[in-house]
Order: structure tokens, then C-alpha cells, then sequence
């Protein structure tokens, strides 16, 4: 067997079906395991670039796989903020409170009247025109929303509330993610360094085509992300039918960056999170306090989402770090100190990933997840984005790939 892609997908495949007795080779364009799934620990504290929470622990699938591979996690109190508007006036947790209450009223109210073809974006014009103008009201669209899903303008308002997560509560991983992922992988048989340009089948066979030349099996899991199906890096030979291909231009696909600051000391107020309200959206808005996780580390974590990370991404990084600047010497005052370090991750322009993760667009139905999970002969396709109930999560791509491993040994291929 043949796995592509050595994310979580991949790795879940690929465990599956060695714990099956079947011999399984995992290429892997990059250097290291995980994909998406990716720690940088150059600054002395773990910083994942790509996922950080589990998604409820309740029956999660990851959770337990952080619970065997040892890794600690967290949960952090989204109630212990501190809000800040433009200007450093800062907001009480009543008007926090009301404009959370008045998020979620605005959202049902798209749902309920939206169509699966029109905007998130339009229906919000259409209910509340003056929705924007609260700069707290927009915050939680931005954090709350965008950052979950993807851009206001491509994001469906029919079904902008759909996929899942599990019960209880909601982790962050204290050392790192990519402890799952290394937990997967060990004792597989993963090449590493070897993108794969072509995979061709036929009645009898696959045929996965590399820099270092041909791998043939009886099945290949194509287990890469959403964004580089879109860009046709892979060419599939026979093409994909016309469903499958429908479906992956019809998912839409967001970019969310990471942002990790590092200081000397610590300057920000002592809570969990601390939100910052500018007339600017969707970037440096929210921030992690570190600490909460690494005491000590005088670090906080931030973000961008949707067109503001793209754009960030063409910048470099001392352009970033000004931006960052102004937004805290806003909250905080003007002699806050530039950081000593930053890391940052760059999803979108990343020729491997091209994007964050999936999302429910104005060009999407939901039984495109379903199409994307269908084997095509001996090709089966594995990801978030083939996972109609659990899309755009860690939990939804280690189920898909378990799900593609469990279609090849129902159908009895050979080891």
C-alpha cells in the first residue's frame, strides 16, 4: 500500500493498515511527519503552528491518542479576558458579555434565513448594516467566526453552523501537537523529502510518481490537503471523475496564520486571553497568553485569518512585528518594548498545503464531503476535507484516514 501525505490523515491510514498485517509505504513531501500538524521549538517554548486545540475530549479520538502518546494539554478559560478597544479604552465583561450574546443572535438569524448560496457577508448587510461599526460585535464575528470558517464574502449562510466537535472541554497542547503525530508514525515506514507528482491506476494497480521515481501498490491514500488538490499539484491518472472534482473546487479552503512574540518580560494583563478591538479585522486581534501555558515564557500567541493572513504572508517579518507593535502600544501604551523573537507560519503560500483548512463556501454542499470520501478504484482520498461531519479538525482527519484504511481492508486487497 501507498499513503500520500504524512499528516494526521495519512499516518492514521497507514497505522490502520500495518496493525492489519498490510506493508504500507508513507511519502512525505516535507521534512518532517505531521502536515499540518507542525511545533516549532526553536524560541525554548513549544509553539504549534498549525493545530492547538482538541476540539472537545468527550469520546475525541485525539484526545486519546494524546493520552497514549503522553502529551499534556490543558483548558483554558475563554471567560478570563481582558478586552481593549482602539484607543485602550477597555470594555467590561458585561459589554463582553452582550455583544457575545448579540454574536450569537445575529448568527442564527443568518442561518435561519440564509440560502446555501449567498454569503454569510450579504446576510449580515441585509439584517444588521450597522453590524461593523461595533468594533466588540466584529471582533467575534472575526475570532469567533472567521477564524473558525473562512471568509465572510465566500463563507455559506445556510450552512455556516455546520460540522462538528465532541463534548466537554476544549484542550490546548502544552508540548507541542506534533507528539500525535510522531506517536502515529513510529515504527512506519515513512520517506520523507519526496513530493509526489502523479498517481496513475488501473484494474490492477496504483502507480504513485516521485522525484526518485515509481511506487507501485495494490491501493494508494491520497491523504494531502484540500488546498493542493486545488492547485492540480498532483495529476490523477485517469482524471478524477467529475463529482470528485466539483466537490474539491466547490469546499472552500481558509488561510489562518500563528503568530508567536516573545518579550523579556511580561507586560499584558493576567488572563487567558486578551482581545483587542480596532476598526481592522481579522488580525492581531486576539492573543494567548503563553504564560498561562509556559509560565515564565513572556510569550503571547496571535493571529490572522482569511485575506488578512494571506496578505500578511507577503510581508516580511519586521513589517509583520510593526503592525503587532502598533496594536499593543494601542492596548498598552507606548513604550512597550519591540519583541526579542517571533515565529510565524505561512499555511497559504506553502506550496504543500496552500491554506489552513476546510470550510462550508457559498459554492459548497455538504454532499461533497461525502463524494471526496468515495473510493475511486484502487484511489482513496483521506483529509479534514473528506470528512462530512467533523471537517476542518484534527479528529476529522485522523477519522478519515482510519475510514480510507478500513475501505481498502473491506475490500480484501492484497498485503
Amino acid at each position: 500500500m501507498i499513503v500520500v501525505g504524512a499528516g494526521v490523515a495519512g499516518l492514521a491510514a497507514a497505522r490502520a493498515l500495518v496493525d492489519a498485517g498490510r506493508s504500507v509505504i508513507v511519502l512525505e513531501a516535507t521534512a518532517q511527519v505531521g502536515g499540518r500538524v507542525r511545533t516549532d521549538r526553536s524560541l525554548g517554548v513549544p509553539f504549534d503552528l498549525g493545530a492547538s486545540w482538541i476540539h472537545g475530549t468527550d469520546g475525541n479520538p485525539v484526545a486519546d491518542l494524546a493520552a497514549a502518546a503522553g502529551a499534556p494539554a490543558v483548558e483554558l478559560d475563554f471567560s478570563d479576558v481582558t478586552a481593549i478597544d482602539e484607543g485602550g479604552d477597555r470594555w467590561t465583561l458585561d459589554e463582553f458579555g452582550q455583544a457575545e450574546q448579540a454574536y450569537e443572535e445575529l448568527m442564527a438569524a443568518v442561518v435561519d434565513e440564509g440560502d446555501d448560496d449567498v454569503s454569510v457577508a450579504t446576510m449580515i448587510a441585509s439584517l444588521e448594516p450597522d453590524w461593523f461599526e461595533h468594533r466588540l460585535q466584529a471582533f467575534f464575528t472575526s475570532t469567533y467566526l472567521v477564524f473558525d470558517t473562512g471568509d465572510l464574502d465566500r463563507l455559506s449562510s445556510a450552512l455556516a453552523d455546520e460540522g462538528e466537535v465532541f463534548g466537554g472541554p476544549e484542550v490546548v497542547m502544552t508540548d507541542g501537537y506534533d507528539r500525535i503525530a510522531t506517536h502515529l508514525a513510529a515504527g512506519l515506514d515513512v520517506r520523507l523529502g519526496l513530493p509526489v507528482t502523479a498517481v496513475g491506476r488501473d484494474d490492477e494497480r496504483a502507480v504513485v510518481t516521485t522525484a526518485a521515481g515509481e511506487f507501485v501498490a495494490s491501493d494508494v491514500v491520497v491523504a494531502v490537503p484540500l488546498g493542493a488538490l486545488q492547485a492540480n499539484a498532483i495529476t490523477f491518472s485517469p482524471a478524477l471523475p467529475a463529482g470528485h472534482l466539483d466537490a474539491i473546487d466547490g469546499i472552500g479552503f481558509n488561510a489562518v496564520d500563528k503568530f508567536l512574540f516573545v518579550w523579556d518580560e511580561t507586560f499584558w494583563d493576567d488572563t487567558d486571553f486578551v482581545v483587542y478591538t480596532p476598526t481592522r479585522r481579522d488580525v492581531f486581534n486576539w492573543f494567548l497568553d503563553v504564560n498561562s501555558l509556559h509560565p515564565g515564557s513572556n510569550a503571547l500567541m496571535t493571529f490572522a485569518y482569511a485575506d488578512e493572513a494571506r496578505m500578511l504572508e507577503t510581508l516580511p517579518d519586521d513589517e509583520v512585528i510593526t503592525l503587532a507593535m502598533s496594536h499593543l502600544r494601542d492596548m498598552y501604551g507606548g513604550d512597550v518594548p519591540a519583541p526579542v523573537a517571533m515565529r510565524r507560519s505561512a499555511w497559504a503560500s506553502d506550496p504543500f498545503t496552500r491554506g489552513a483548512y476546510s470550510f462550508t463556501s457559498i459554492d459548497t454542499s455538504m454532499e461533497h464531503f461525502d463524494v471526496l470520501a468515495t473510493p475511486v478504484g484502487r484511489l482513496h482520498l483521506a483529509g479534514e476535507h473528506t470528512h462530512r461531519q467533523y471537517f476542518s479538525t484534527v479528529h476529522g482527519a485522523y477519522l478519515s484516514g482510519r475510514r480510507a484504511a478500513e475501505q481498502i481492508l473491506s475490500n480484501g486487497s492484497a498485503p
